[in-house]
């Protein structure tokens, strides 16, 4: 499965990089439909009872570093921010956007292939990092695994993922580009990782609906 892995790694960076020439520093660029659904989607993430403050995070797939602007923003008193992402030019794009800030850091990383098995933050965020749909290629509930297992690792505290939902919008078309994932399936495979879950599939469509889960250690 490694070699597997390595080669859909290498699709993504490539992927990511076709649109960061074309696009440069947008949402577009790493696949979100607007602004307004990236916000919508990070807000999402504050509403609950995870008291931020103080907290050390790591968002995976971070892209350009936008929630760690979001946060700052919506006053979040969060201790520090580490962003990791596969794709080089959308690393090199956000320490450029962050320089001389050392609340922030960023580093080219693949959680997929990662052997790190010591905490690295308190808090980790793994937003859209699992829509897309493999098909044949590999199961994508075993790479869901892989990627979330492997991110629980690395937190002291909870872990925060989001799929896009198989209980999907009757008004939104499905793509058959992206994988819609049965919660209680991904709920199932949470609770092998620890008995304190919550699942949250009650906020409103972005446009398609999904869901969020919040794995506590």
């Amino acid at each position: 499965m490694d070699d597997l892995i390595d080669d859909i790694s290498r699709r993504m960076i490539s992927r990511y990089t076709e649109r960061y020439k074309k696009l440069g520093y947008d949402v577009k660029t790493l696949g979100w439909g607007s602004k307004e659904q990236q916000l919508a989607r990070f807000a999402e993430i504050i509403c609950g009872d995870i008291d931020f403050t103080d907290k050390s995070l790591v968002d995976i797939g971070c892209g350009f570093g936008d929630l760690a602007n979001f946060l700052t923003k919506r006053n979040i008193k969060f201790k520090n921010y580490l962003g990791w992402d596969l794709n080089p030019d959308l690393i090199n794009e956000a320490r450029t956007m962050w320089k001389d800030q050392g609340q922030f850091s960023f580093d080219v990383m693949n959680i997929a292939a990662i052997e790190e098995s010591k905490p690295v933050a308190d808090i980790g965020i793994m937003l859209g990092v699992l829509n897309l749909n493999f098909r044949d290629e590999i199961d994508n509930y075993d790479y869901a695994r892989r990627l979330v297992s492997s991110a629980f690792k690395i937190v002291k505290e909870c872990l925060i993922v989001d799929f896009l939902s198989a209980k999907h919008s009757p008004d939104y078309p499905k793509e058959d580009f992206v994988f819609y994932y049965e919660p209680a399936v991904v709920l199932d495979f949470a609770l092998t990782l620890t008995p304190n879950v919550e699942l949250k599939h009650n906020y409103a469509p972005i446009p398609q609906k999904e869901f969020m889960i919040f794995i506590y250690k």
